[in-house]
């Protein structure tokens, strides 16, 4: 029979004489083909009416979120946007680069960023300001940097005294880092050491070759590069010990207390970014590289071997390497925080106590 409806009383009196009319003139059962059965109909009906049926999935939830620096801590965000997880976690998010700090810190305060990646010192600052900036989670719960030095400059850590090392901006992580791993050592950063900023890796290589510098704290991905031209490394953060906050995942308690599903969705995402750039390892070059425009797939490999073991897989904040971006704060605000005040952890206890974590390659 067709699909087309006839209105009322004449619908059924047509219907009966067409069948009248087949059954009077149509072939006898001899002469009719074999045909489908009912049975053999039904089920290609059945997924068009399951389709009918079924509903649409939700439309992912628009938000914008940041990123500060072209490192190894910030590299699960750009897994989430390239393996797809943001959106498979109902998240359609616009990923964008802003500078740390005051820039930062504006675009919190503006509305401009739901959620963002950054190290501890910005959102410390900001909750210093009254901006009632968070830390939901951590990628990254220790120093990366080195101390590199030039061997015939400083020959040991006996020679550091009096010596000029290179920064790439005064109070940024390399500042850190020379200044926790001076006080390790013994000596005073302040009179001890002569700190300068260079502006970059770029320029803190280039001092180091001219001599200008006796020693650099460098990031991974320089210091394989210092290695390369035959400097030496001095002192590691990470074997020294020294634990700080690097990468937080960061918002402002409005945000997180509107918004909680935007959190949550975030969290699991990073998870999977971080479970996949841990265990395939070409997808983590391949990602590193569009993102940072490094096309050198040895040394990323090297990155990823590195930071394999220095993600932090439940993304959860380590109260003691918030304390030590606390430490460092200058604000005097700053002086009376307390990790607490800073960290939501009910997002991390949440994600721990999902099970959500067990599913994901280890």
């Amino acid at each position: 029979m067709g699909t087309r409806s006839y209105p009322g009383e004449l619908a059924l009196v047509g219907a009966c004489l067409v069948a009248v009319w087949l059954l009077a003139c149509g072939p006898g059962p001899a002469a009719r083909g074999p045909g489908p059965s009912p049975e053999a109909v039904r089920p290609a009906a059945a997924p068009a009416a399951a389709a009918a049926q079924a509903p649409a999935p939700p439309t992912p939830v628009k938000i914008r979120a940041a990123y500060t620096t072209f490192s190894g801590s910030v590299a699960p965000w750009w897994a989430a946007a390239e393996g797809g997880y943001f959106r498979e976690q109902g998240l359609d998010v616009e990923l964008v680069l802003v500078e740390p700090g005051a820039s930062l810190l504006a675009a919190l305060r503006n509305g401009e960023l739901d959620v963002t990646y950054s190290g501890a010192p910005s959102i410390v600052l900001g909750y210093a300001q009254g901006l009632e900036t968070i830390i939901v989670g951590a990628t990254t719960n220790l120093l990366d940097n080195s101390l590199y030095v030039r061997p015939e400059a400083v020959p040991s850590v006996a020679d550091l005294r009096g010596k000029t090392i290179g920064v790439t901006r005064l109070k940024a992580i390399t500042d850190v880092t020379v200044r926790l791993i001076a006080q390790r050592l013994g000596l005073d950063p302040d009179t001890d050491l002569v700190i300068r900023g260079t502006g970059g890796y770029p320029q803190t290589l280039a001092g180091l070759e001219a001599g200008v510098l006796d020693g650099a704290a460098l990031s991974p991905e320089a210091a394989f590069e210092a290695q390369r031209r035959g400097y030496r490394e001095l002192a590691n953060a990470q074997q020294l010990g020294l634990v700080f906050m690097n990468g937080t995942v960061a918002t402002v308690r409005r945000t997180a207390a509107e918004r909680p599903e935007v959190i949550d969705r975030t969290l699991r995402a990073l998870a999977q970014g971080i479970a996949r750039m841990r265990t395939d390892r070409e997808f983590g070059v391949r990602t590193w590289a569009a993102y940072s425009r490094n096309d050198n797939t040895e040394l990323l490999g090297q990155l990823i071997d590195f930071y394999r073991e220095v993600w932090v897989p439940d993304l959860y904040p380590d109260p003691a390497a918030l304390q030590t971006a606390i430490d460092v704060e200058e604000n005097p605000p700053a002086r009376t925080i307390r990790p607490e005040d800073v960290i939501d952890f009910q997002f991390a206890d949440r994600l721990r106590q999902s099970g959500f974590l067990a599913t994901l390659p280890q």
